[in-house]
């Protein structure tokens, strides 16, 4: 008769605190969803630029923001090194970014790691060396070219320039910063310079540019643009095939086409697109400066470059062209430079919109 009391308060016991735990994991997720409501999803550009210091250089650039309608710019670095290469995470919370802030006094200024923040520039975090970093759709992995060795040297005196051994590596990025896990080289191309990656909406896909090692690094005549399955395995295949020089390129959100730099009828690098299998290619600008670093609107309606302006070296301001190639339009003008974007959309209050 004792043993069966004791064994109804336990049951008892047990009952209370399973209602109990159920009630606490109720309550907050109805606090988490209650915070989403709050917060909605704002198209934003990511950007680097020099306003802050107009006389100084690209190795003095920080990071900003601004709304997609280009209002409302904000610096979110702010320190005494270059960070570059602002990436949105797919849902808003975080930037991926190069910086300079790690190298040696004996290494060029373009040497570069990875860092990770939130998008309001606090916690920013080292993951790994590298640079032009993508996410995969799922935010949960990130793709970035790096030197094979790791003591590589950049090729090129611009930030995200790639090292004579260059390849094209992913990391879990959750797994990278608990150190359980490291960095994946999926392309190791011994012969070949491999850069510029680019994560397809579907999750499936990786673009990449690659040219022959014993290519000119200035104007690269073999750099074409492949695509590749995530993990490496497998046929790659190629999309440009010519001799002129193609890079950086970028999916748009649906996944149908691509946007790219290209050396069209000059030394100059345009805006070009073409669909997803490489058909269909088309030259949106056409002029004699350079146009580079390009990047999809969230509706896949616009593009966003920048473009190199007067005779200033690392002179740049950002410019919008709708992805048919119609209505191109300055979108920055401030002193100093303004210059490799990024578009997607960053989490914030309701309020602060």
């Amino acid at each position: 008769m004792k043993n069966k009391s004791i064994q109804n308060v336990v049951l008892t016991a047990l009952i209370i605190i399973g209602v109990s735990v159920a009630v606490f994991v109720g309550a907050r997720a109805q606090v988490r969803e209650q915070q989403e409501k709050k917060n909605v999803m704002t198209s934003t550009i990511a950007f680097v630029s020099t306003r802050h210091d107009p006389k100084s250089n690209l190795f003095a650039s920080q990071i900003y923001l601004m709304n997609g309608d280009g209002t409302n710019a904000r610096r979110i670095t702010e320190n005494e090194y270059a960070d570059n290469f602002p990436t949105i995470s797919p849902d808003g919370s975080k930037i991926v970014f190069d910086s300079n802030r790690l190298r040696t006094a004996e290494e060029p200024l373009n040497t570069s790691h990875l860092f990770l923040m939130n998008t309001d520039g606090t916690g920013q975090t080292l993951l790994t060396r590298g640079s032009s970093a993508t996410w995969s759709p799922d935010g949960k992995k990130i793709a970035f070219h790096a030197s094979a060795s790791g003591t590589g040297r950049p090729t090129k005196p611009f930030p995200g320039a790639a090292t004579i051994d260059n390849d094209i590596f992913t990391l879990t990025a959750g797994d990278v910063l608990k150190k359980t896990d490291k960095p994946k080289n999926i392309t190791n191309s011994p012969e070949a310079i491999d850069e510029d990656p680019d994560w397809s909406p579907d999750g499936r896909k990786i673009l990449f540019t690659s040219h022959l090692v014993a290519d000119d690094k200035l104007d690269s005549a073999t750099a074409e643009i492949y695509v590749m399955n995530v993990n490496g395995k497998g046929k790659r295949a190629r999309l440009t095939n010519n001799s002129e020089e193609e890079r950086a390129p970028a999916w748009s959100p649906d996944g149908k086409r691509i946007v790219y730099a290209c050396r069209k009828g000059g030394t100059d690098f345009e805006i070009c697109v073409m669909n997803a299998d490489g058909t269909g290619q088309v030259q949106l600008t056409d002029n004699t400066v350079g146009d580079l670093t390009s990047s999809w609107s969230p509706d896949g309606k616009k593009i966003i470059f920048h473009r190199t302006m007067g005779q200033v070296v690392g002179g740049f301001e950002l410019w919008l062209i709708n992805s048919d190639g119609t209505g191109e339009a300055q979108m920055t003008d401030t002193p100093g430079l303004n210059g490799f974007p990024n578009w997607g959309e960053v989490r914030v209050p309701k309020e602060s919109r």
